[in-house]
């Protein structure tokens, strides 16, 4: 049981942020009218607000204890970390411009990474199919 606890927790917490984010897309589905192509940028715009929220007031942190992986694969475990590397720099260097720059840095670094791997697989696709 010691092996599965880990796995349900963070199917279950990782389960709770889909049903959120399915929950605010339909919201926004209903609001703006279907296939407005608004929905999905208001959709991951209010769940990156709701992580940085649930970092800012320390309820990640407990969540992720609970949940691991199940809260850092959804958009708003990425949000999370971008605020938590930003405390983090301001914090050891006393100042919000090390604080942005550290988390413009890992924005970059993750989506350029990103990038970099769909361009590739991309491009595998493309010719082995």
């Amino acid at each position: 049981m010691n092996v599965l606890k880990p796995i349900l927790s963070a199917f279950v917490v990782g389960g709770i942020f889909s049903v959120i984010g399915q929950f605010l897309a339909n919201v926004y589905t209903s609001a703006l009218g279907p296939g407005n192509p608004l929905i999905d940028i208001f959709t991951l715009i209010s769940l990156g607000l709701i992580g940085a929220v649930l970092y800012i007031t320390g309820i990640h942190q407990k969540i992720e204890k609970f949940g691991g992986y199940g809260t850092i694969l959804p958009f708003n475990g990425f949000a999370a970390a971008v605020a938590g590397t930003f405390s983090t720099a301001k914090a050891q260097a006393g100042t919000s411009a090390a604080g942005i720059k550290a988390a413009v840095s890992l924005v970059v670094y993750v989506l350029g990474i990103g990038s970099i791997l769909a361009a590739i697989v991309g491009i595998v696709a493309f010719y082995t199919v």
